[in-house]
């Protein structure tokens, strides 16, 4: 059974993960922790499959050698563009700006193929902010 799963690539160049997607599924993290709820004592919450999974692709690009992970929080909808704002937020990445419809966004547009706010943040960074809550 799957719970979640993660795409992404390391840019050419290598310096750059790039983060497509990551997404947990709920109904089958809700089954899971139904047919064994001893192995979810100490959380198995969304946040933290998330977690767990973003950590193993952060812990990919180390080994790739790239420095920077990159996400595009995509604005299909907004309820949802703003809920991946917020849930990469928290999870330790940093707003580096609006890629809209300009003329100007045309090449993030291009990599990105959507509209949406544009983070990042250090995977070293990440690894120690994530390692900590890992750890507790």
């Amino acid at each position: 059974q799957i719970l979640g799963y993660c795409e992404g690539f390391v840019r050419p160049g290598g310096k750059i993960l790039h983060v497509d997607k990551c997404e947990v599924w709920k109904k089958a993290l809700s089954r899971a922790k139904a047919e064994n709820p001893e192995g979810f004592k100490n959380g198995g919450q969304v946040f933290g499959v998330s977690l767990l999974l973003g950590y193993t692709c952060m812990l990919h690009g180390k080994e790739k050698k790239c420095s920077v992970a990159e996400f595009l929080a995509i604005d299909d909808e907004d309820f949802q563009h703003k809920r991946l704002v917020r849930f990469f937020k928290r999870a330790g990445f940093q707003v580096v700006r609006y890629v809209g419809e300009d003329i100007k966004d045309v090449p993030d547009r291009l990599v990105w193929g959507g509209c949406g706010t544009l983070m990042n943040r250090d995977i070293d960074a990440l690894l120690e902010r994530w390692s900590k809550t890992i750890m507790k």
